[in-house]
């Protein structure tokens, strides 16, 4: 996974704009959910994220810049 400084660099680079308080946020909860994942996976206990939040995190993490009009 990308960290939040790479995110960061590579978005300067692109000249994009970047909402970085929200940004740094989503990054602090996807390493949370890692800390949390991580283990788990290792024990072999089978986990999913479902509801609200891992849609959310499936939208951010989409390319949105890829769009595919068929």
């Amino acid at each position: 996974m990308v960290s939040f400084a790479e995110f960061f660099e590579n978005a300067a680079t692109k000249r994009e704009f970047v909402n970085v308080l929200f940004k740094e946020r989503v990054f602090d909860l996807i390493g949370t959910l890692q800390k949390l994942s991580i283990p788990l996976e290792e024990a072999g206990v089978p986990h999913e994220l479902v509801g609200e939040l891992s849609v959310f995190l499936h939208v951010e993490n989409a390319d949105s810049t890829q769009v595919d009009c068929g």
